[in-house]
């Protein structure tokens, strides 16, 4: 059996529930450098210092094993605990920390986790099932979510008017284009905190989504303001 050094090396007896959760790690590692058809159940035992036969004790297969990534990564990221807290900001209207948290969290999973989001990518660009699972699983709530509070918000004027799906995609697209550049494809390094990161980030967001104070008193002066002043022009030029 040849592992490579820098692989994880388990110890020789492991409780179940850890030794399941260090598979999910080697499978996830081998995925995301190998790709979907490059690794089979073989090589993660290879990795992971065990035998197949192991493998299948733990996962019916490699369909079982795609769903104990998604799950083991939802609870290593708190995603409940996320949504339920991103739901508290929305109650109250609170722009800000729903935003910054939005962003911070995911800026934080890409900094713990590059190995997952690069699987992510390999699962989207092959097409593959995972990511199907992913988005309705981790992807849809949250989208949800963000799209009810912007289409909330826009009905009470405090954002801007356009389809809310546009204003939820934005919020989700920043930190996630910025965590996919910087720690997967690793094309540009940032030596800025993620939280610092998160601030401008809320910033830019919002700066963009909020009706302005001058848009404001646009709207609130309406057409009719805007006819009166023409017809006093046209009247003083006579």
């Amino acid at each position: 059996m040849v592992r490579h050094a820098s692989e994880p090396q388990p110890p020789r007896r492991m409780r179940a529930a850890d030794r399941r959760r260090h598979l999910i790690t080697v499978a996830v590692r081998l995925f995301a450098t190998r790709g979907f058809s490059g690794t089979t159940t073989k090589a993660i035992a290879e990795a992971g210092g065990v035998s197949e036969a192991i493998i299948f004790r733990h996962f019916k297969g490699k369909e079982d094993l795609y769903g104990a990534i998604l799950r083991e990564k939802a609870r290593q990221d708190g995603y409940d605990q996320m949504i339920d807290l991103l739901q508290g900001f929305a109650r109250h209207d609170d722009d800000g920390r729903l935003v910054f948290h939005l962003v911070l969290r995911t800026l934080e999973s890409f900094e713990r986790d590059p190995d997952f989001h690069r699987l992510m990518l390999y699962a989207a660009l092959e097409g593959h099932d995972l990511a199907k699972v992913s988005r309705r699983v981790l992807g849809m709530p949250l989208f949800k979510l963000l799209r009810s509070y912007v289409a909330r918000r826009q009905k009470a004027g405090a954002f801007r008017k356009c389809q809310p799906e546009l204003l939820a995609f934005g919020i989700m697209a920043l930190p996630m284009h910025f965590g996919m550049v910087t720690k997967v494809i690793c094309a540009k390094r940032v030596n800025v905190a993620s939280r610092e990161v998160a601030t401008t980030f809320t910033r830019i967001i919002l700066d963009g989504m909020r009706v302005s104070k001058a848009a404001e008193r646009k709207i609130g002066n309406g057409p009719d303001r805007a006819r009166k002043g023409r017809k006093a022009r046209s009247k003083s030029s006579q």
